[in-house]
């Protein structure tokens, strides 16, 4: 009876348990089908779907005639798969000799077990890939991709910059204007079934990077690295710089650097180089400053066209210190200060002006500021404080020491100073013109100092920068280079900063040589002679 009753009972408690069992499956898909189907659905279309991204170009750099400087050529990744690799000796040795790595290197990763992948080269060419597929070494994978090429190579390397391994600006006009050079990827998305057909198709396109056109002429710019070059070579010079510009519209057609880096092959690459050092390298003007201080007391007449100048017996004592000229030149008017180079003569001239004066002339030439219409890295130099200024460094910067300058901050004061002492600056990219002029000197001052400075070339110390049938005008310069210790009194740094009138139009061309050590040392020696040879080379090229 008690066992009757109690089979009966468990069979009612199982029957219970089915019936629950039936009765929750059908409000368990209710649940399913209304709050899970969402996430269901992302987990399949997951396991289905497929990203494709679509690699989008960088903008290619271009000279004012739409000659490629810099533009985006077709690459690879290439790298081993390491659990798939053969380590067979013979396959090593193949893509040591192939890629042109250390075989030697490349074992020391493979003996590496924690590494699953091994980049071989993250720029690899379409004929390098080719020639790894042709062997079918196991285990090799590629990525496409997109590198930098730079035909002009190490000719225009500090001006244009260069990419880093991932496509981004470092230096240069690469780095300056890298938001407009990039571009942003885009994408295709596709679902594909268990037939593998293609359902469902999102194509995003990519957004290719803009193009930049520079006012850099690489022919000329050509022209002016080879008698750098030359000119390094034969003087022994640690460096040497120019900055060729067209007068009116202002638009820099070349700037050079010697030595320089190839940016298409950057192993053993020397970091030092990477600078453009026209534009960031500091150093005294010296002497090419006259001509632009004279025109301030000018200006602000402190001195008149007629003064003249007693500069006998050709050395003078100011503040405890001694002034020397080359030789005593007794008295001067104010076109032999120039063409004499008469340090004696800016001493006493500018010890009428006052120091505020002085550094506010200096300033207005584009020194102490950064020449932002430039777009590319500069040094804004150093103007020292007039209210810091003794009497004694008031009258040095008069003959250009005791500030610091760019090259290409002297070339566009001087370029100003050519045109009729309007300020209006310099420019490098096409389209980005400052249209606004600002009166740093009259223009009849301009004329005045242009004259002293014609005879500065053909009677003065300038008379290396002539050449034939042409008019030069300019400025030479020479300075004791500064160093840590001190003033260097064997090393010097040789400036020429001059015009030349040609039949189609006028250059402003900047010549830097830094610490020639044979064949000369002055601006005259050293730097005259570059503009000259650089002058006659686009003579004869155009």
């Amino acid at each position: 009876m008690n066992f009757e009753l109690t089979s009966k009972y468990r069979e009612l408690i199982v029957w219970f348990f089915v019936f629950c069992l039936l009765v929750s499956l059908p409000i368990r898909f209710y649940f399913l089908q209304k709050y899970e189907f969402e996430t269901a659905l992302n987990k399949s279309k997951a396991s289905s779907e497929r990203t494709l991204k679509l690699l989008s170009r960088r903008g290619k750099i271009l000279d004012r005639n739409f000659q490629i400087l810099a533009e985006d050529i077709p690459s690879y990744e290439v790298g081993i798969q390491v659990n798939n690799f053969s380590f067979d000796p013979s396959h090593i040795s193949l893509i040591s000799k192939i890629l042109d790595i250390d075989s030697k290197n490349l074992k020391n990763k493979l003996s590496n077990k924690k590494r699953k992948y091994i980049v071989l080269n993250h720029n690899a060419s379409q004929d390098e890939l080719n020639k790894l597929k042709e062997e079918k070494i196991p285990g090799i994978r590629s990525i496409y991709k997109y590198k930098r090429s730079y035909p002009e190579g190490e000719i225009l390397s500090q001006v244009v910059g260069l990419t880093n391994f991932e496509n981004k600006g470092q230096e240069g006009i690469e780095l300056s204007v890298n938001k407009k050079l990039s571009g942003k990827d885009g994408f295709k998305k596709y679902v594909r079934t268990n037939k593998g057909e293609i359902i469902e198709t999102q194509i995003i396109p990519p957004n290719h990077g803009q193009d930049i056109t520079t006012t850099l002429d690489a022919k000329l710019q050509y022209l002016v690295y080879q008698e750098l070059k030359k000119a390094f070579d034969y003087y022994k010079a640690s460096s040497a710089s120019a900055i060729l510009v067209d007068l009116k519209s202002k638009d820099i057609l070349a700037m050079a650097n010697y030595p320089s880096f190839n940016p298409n092959d950057r192993r053993g690459m020397n970091p030092n180089l990477l600078a453009n050092r026209s534009a960031t390298d500091l150093f005294e003007p010296g002497s090419t400053v006259k001509p632009l201080a004279l025109a301030g007391l000018l200006q602000e007449d402190v001195i008149y066209k007629d003064t003249i100048v007693k500069t006998s017996p050709g050395y003078i004592e100011y503040e405890g210190f001694l002034t020397s000229d080359f030789k005593d030149y007794g008295t001067l008017n104010l076109s032999d200060v120039i063409s004499k180079s008469s340090n004696v003569a800016m001493v006493k001239l500018c010890d009428k002006s006052n120091s505020e004066e002085i550094i506010k002339n200096f300033y207005k030439w584009g020194f102490g500021k950064y020449i932002n219409e430039i777009f590319i890295s500069n040094r804004e130099g150093y103007l020292p404080s007039s209210a810091d200024l003794s009497a004694r460094e008031k009258v040095s910067l008069c003959y250009g020491y005791g500030l610091q300058v760019t090259l290409i901050q002297l070339v566009g004061a001087y370029t100003a100073l050519f045109s009729n002492g309007q300020f209006q600056g310099l420019n490098l990219i096409s389209g980005s013109y400052n249209v606004n002029e600002n009166e740093i000197i009259s223009s009849e001052i301009a004329e005045e100092i242009k004259i002293m400075l014609s005879e500065a070339v053909n009677n003065g110390t300038g008379r290396n920068a002539l050449v034939k049938n042409t008019r030069i005008i300019g400025k030479t310069g020479t300075t004791k280079r500064l160093t840590n210790q001190g003033y260097n009194e064997e090393s010097f740094n040789a400036s020429f900063i001059g015009m030349a009138e040609l039949d189609d139009k006028d250059y402003v061309l900047g010549i830097l040589v830094r610490d020639a050590k044979e064949n000369g040392e002055g601006g005259g020696q050293v730097a005259a002679p570059v503009f000259s040879k650089i002058i006659k080379s686009i003579q004869n090229t155009l």
